[in-house]
């Protein structure tokens, strides 16, 4: 079966777009609990409109829920799932636990997604979800084409994205903005630390100059989709909630046409470059690394390369142009510098307003601009009105199938609609007449039926059965055929009555009862009767183990690390499946550890057994990606450890540092440089019912670990 091709929809415009490049699905955020927060997003009127427009185009409508949600939110965000299902929204995407847990046992009728923030990358991770009614898992962008053929052969509806922005951290595994600049991403506030540059050094020393090292290109992956539709992937995803009428429509409308076997041009890819693009990958599913994945010379739109600054007169620039240059277009000058062509010249100092390529012009703009300067084209009046041209154009209509009959004069027209799942009869209100002059024929009603140019359906077949000799009036068929059609409309918008259950569940009590004592170097072990974990050994599984006694994932363990726990709800969905102990996110503050734990024990009878770091260098991000060996080496991360042999670290231009360290599978880890220490919480965590403590050393000697442990045992005590 042929792949849905999903959409992002961040305001009315790309909307439109969507719709008419032709869409299977849209997805959108609200302006609460969504992770595009700062997106143009819909509101709850908007939505129910936008549901009823999309439903009517047999177009589904997927709402983003997928941030972390507080203790004191979960009542708020269940309110607004129940309100959204009650308006037959399609599915919600979900990243937090907690609330797929109190969906799942509430309202069992509503379609759950998994977010990508979760980080799912395996099947047994897959396998987990199952158990919280999830029916569909958006995978981790970090996926080979091996796991995602894997993953869908769980049986799970599977989704991958395939075109737009990807981020160099596992998604949900970045804390840099929330450490850094108190703007969270797993609550959709992310200040982008990652598009920044930064300067690298080895034991203090500069190796590397000032590039974005943690800006990787853009994904693009549809000239291949149609090898993810054989493998039975069941949705598309273009990412892209902040971008333009023009890059929804362009890219849906690609992906559309490769998926029904036509060959992209190149000014296809050129107008798809123009709307949006950092250069182009094909990103993990690929296995693409080093400069094949990133692009460290820069953070913006590149657009497509049209020319070059040969020189300057009377106040212009003078472009030699390998690509056509239009009035109005927006370009980019070397590396910062940018405008729009207000004013167009050719070589003889001419007003025009275009230029084809292999020409010289003259263009109005930054005096800064300097000879031998790249002009980038990043936005084209052209590609604009064309989309513009064509979403006014385009009524997209669902097809349907008609029957009209009449069984002679005296009896009224019965005409029936229908497709696969929906059948409407209305009555016509007159009845027919003796044909006095000529007589209503099948080309006369059809001529009628197919009047249809502003509505939402046309007619794929008109069966007509009728008598030579009746009479109606063309009015009269025109209000069957309307009046049918409003029918059919109603029918299909008719909600059902949403089931709402009590939640009942009781998740079983921790037979275990362990700290967590996590060391970042294999040669710094000791005995301890608590848990020791060595990132370097299999006692902590990294981002993609299958079974470990720690893991940051839904694999085999009876401990998890890593799945931003900010809710009572979160913490009883991981025991439901089958985990023992969970260590509470780090976007926790004490004052919503209390909420969680108070909540837990009153609605379960028993403390939370959970963990709380107290002790560590912030990690920051987890990375399929190593900054250090696509800078000093080739970037194919063979034979390597750099970061095991020397202290590497990123500097901002904020001068602030972070830490690279990776682990034993070359997943770099980004620590912050600023130790946090809160052990001296102990006491008010154990008042809350907090028994256990988690604690992280990067680059601490022997003998401080075993101080910091000492002071963690005399507390707990």
């Amino acid at each position: 079966m042929r792949p849905e091709i999903l959409a992002p929809v961040g305001n009315r415009e790309a909307l439109e777009a969507a719709i008419a490049a032709g869409c299977d699905a849209v997805y959108f955020g609200l302006p609460v609990f969504g992770a595009r927060a700062y997106a143009k997003n819909f509101s709850l009127e908007e939505t129910e409109e936008i549901i009823k427009k999309c439903h009517l185009l047999n177009i589904k409508v997927y709402i983003t829920m997928n941030t972390v949600i507080f203790e004191d939110e979960m009542e708020e965000a269940y309110a607004l799932a129940k309100r959204l299902h009650e308006m037959d929204v399609d599915a919600l995407i979900i990243q937090d636990l907690g609330l797929l847990h109190l969906l799942h046992h509430r309202l069992p009728d509503l379609v759950l997604h998994a977010s990508t923030q979760l980080s799912v990358s395996k099947p047994n991770m897959i396998e987990k979800l199952k158990q919280l009614g999830v029916q569909r898992v958006v995978l981790a962008r970090e996926c080979t084409m091996d796991e995602i053929r894997a993953c869908v052969e769980t049986g799970m509806e599977i989704e991958v994205f395939i075109h737009g922005a990807i981020c160099i951290c596992y998604s949900g595994q970045c804390y840099f903005s929330s450490v850094r600049y108190d703007r969270s991403g797993n609550r959709g506030m992310c200040a982008q630390p990652c598009r920044m540059p930064y300067t690298l050094y080895q034991d203090n020393a500069l190796v590397g100059k000032e590039l974005y090292y943690l800006s990787p290109k853009d994904l693009s992956l549809i000239d291949q989709v149609k090898e993810l539709e054989e493998m039975g992937v069941v949705s598309l995803k273009i990412e892209g909630r902040m971008k333009s009428a023009a890059y929804v429509y362009e890219s849906v409308m690609q992906t559309k046409s490769v998926l029904d076997n036509k060959f992209r041009s190149k000014q296809d890819i050129e107008d798809l470059m123009v709307t949006f693009n950092r250069g182009y990958t094909k990103g993990h599913a690929y296995k693409m690394s080093g400069y094949d994945l990133m692009n460290p010379q820069s953070c913006n739109h590149q657009g497509i390369n049209i020319g070059k600054v040969i020189g300057k007169r009377n106040g212009r620039l003078v472009l030699q142009l390998k690509h056509e240059l239009n009035q109005n277009d927006g370009i980019r000058i070397g590396k910062d510098l940018g405008c729009h062509v207000n004013y167009l010249y050719d070589k003889k100092g001419k007003l025009t307003s275009h230029i084809p390529a292999g020409s010289v012009c003259e263009i109005k703009g930054p005096k800064q601009a300097k000879v031998g300067d790249t002009i980038l084209k990043t936005t084209s009046v052209l590609v604009n009105e064309k989309v513009e041209k064509r979403i006014k154009e385009t009524n997209r209509q669902i097809q349907l199938n008609a029957s009209i009959v009449c069984d002679g004069v005296g009896s009224p027209l019965i005409c029936k609609i229908y497709d696969q799942n929906i059948k409407v009869e209305v009555i016509s209100k007159d009845v027919a007449s003796q044909a006095q002059n000529r007589a209503l024929d099948e080309v006369t009603i059809k001529k009628q039926f197919n009047k249809t140019k502003d509505s939402f359906a046309s007619f794929a077949s008109i069966n007509v059965d009728i008598p030579s000799n009746i009479f109606f009036t063309i009015s009269s068929i025109n209000e069957l055929r309307r009046n049918a059609l409003e029918m059919f409309k109603s029918k299909k918008l008719k909600k059902r009555p949403i089931k709402e259950i009590d939640y009942v569940y009781k998740p079983p009590v921790s037979k275990t009862d362990r700290n967590i004592y996590e060391v970042m170097t294999p040669d710094k072990k000791m005995d301890t009767k608590d848990l020791w974990v060595c990132e370097m050994d299999q006692s902590k599984g990294n981002i993609t183990s299958l079974k470990g006694d720690v893991l940051p994932h839904l694999g085999k363990t009876q401990i998890i690390d890593g799945m931003n726990v900010t809710n009572s709800w979160a913490i009883a969905a991981l025991l439901e499946m089958g985990y023992q102990q969970v260590v509470l996110s780090d976007e926790n503050k004490l004052e919503n550890i209390s909420n969680i734990m108070n909540s837990f024990k009153e609605r379960y009878g028993f403390d939370a057994p959970v963990l709380v770091c107290i002790y560590q260098h912030r990690r920051l991000m987890t990375m399929n990606h190593c900054v250090i060996n696509t800078a000093l080496k080739d970037g194919k991360r063979k034979n390597c450890s750099l970061c095991h042999q020397h202290e590497f670290k990123l500097k901002g231009k904020d001068k602030k540092s972070v830490i690279c360290l990776g682990d034993r599978d070359c997943h770099l880890r980004l620590y912050d440089e600023i130790l946090s220490d809160d052990i001296a919480q102990i006491a008010s965590l154990k008042t809350m019912g907090i028994k256990n403590f988690k604690a992280v050393f990067l680059n601490e000697s022997l003998r401080e670990i075993q101080s910091v442990i000492n002071r963690i045992q005399s507390l707990k005590a």
